[in-house]
């Protein structure tokens, strides 16, 4: 299933159906020690996702929220990462994965997958039928959920990268979790840090290392002139919120 979109439709639902063909990006080798010294800021696919929160809510209830850098692109070494989220409570949610084929148009890679999530942290893989991702491209992952008649919708970017030299010296094969991780972090690879946290946690929590990891991202986080600083700073006051609550 492939779908082609624009941000001329609608940037805040990325399911939308493109309406024009632009350029396709070129993938470039990317290593990891390289994408630490930078950071891009993320497209409006996912700054400008859908309603935060569920409309029943109270304003202090941390909403459906993707557990990865979202105002910059991430980074990952990993072909077929795994995907962290959070929710307030028990939800049905839906995981979408789409490509970058342009700064602008994104198309849509595999099927939605579904999946019922308990309240706090949970992580859903790369579909099984995706192949693959590819070094030097960008991707977007959307997270969403029904609320009340309303779709709840987050999404970030990432740039899968090559693995450096240096970084498969500082991970050697005998390194544990705890080194691993806090090697990751050190690089900025946030998704697989943040994985390699989660593995030494305790199900559906981000333990001690875990939690520094989404505080140490989120204080990365920042508006464009245009956005309303508000918004951004409301979404960091909520992560270091699941980081404190969700640390054991």
């Amino acid at each position: 299933m492939s779908k082609n979109l624009s941000l001329t439709i609608n940037p805040r639902l990325v399911t939308s159906a493109s309406l024009g063909l632009l350029l396709f990006l070129t993938p470039v080798a990317v290593t990891a020690s390289s994408s630490s010294n930078r950071r891009q800021p993320a497209s409006d696919y996912s700054r400008s996702a859908g309603k935060r929160g569920c409309p029943n809510d109270s304003s202090e209830t941390i909403p459906l929220t993707v557990l990865a850098p979202q105002t910059y692109v991430g980074y990952t070494t990993e072909l077929r990462p795994t995907f962290v989220g959070f929710v307030s409570s028990p939800q049905k949610v839906e995981l979408r994965i789409f490509e970058f084929t342009s700064d602008k148009e994104v198309k849509q890679l595999g099927n939605a997958v579904h999946k019922d999530v308990k309240s706090g942290i949970f992580q859903i893989p790369l579909p099984e039928e995706n192949p693959d991702l590819t070094i030097g491209k960008k991707y977007l992952w959307q997270l969403s959920m029904r609320c009340s008649g309303v779709n709840i919708v987050e999404a970030a970017e990432f740039i899968v990268v090559e693995i450096s030299s240096t970084l498969k010296s500082k991970l050697p094969s005998t390194a544990n979790g705890l080194q691993k991780a806090t090697v990751l972090a050190e690089e900025n690879l946030w998704y697989d840090a943040l994985n390699e946290a989660l593995k030494l946690a305790n199900n559906g929590k981000l333990g001690d290392l875990g939690a520094k990891i989404v505080k140490s991202f989120a204080k990365n986080e920042s508006p464009k002139p245009t956005e309303i600083q508000t918004l951004v700073q409301k979404r960091i006051q909520f992560l270091h919120k699941i980081a404190d609550q969700e640390k054991d």
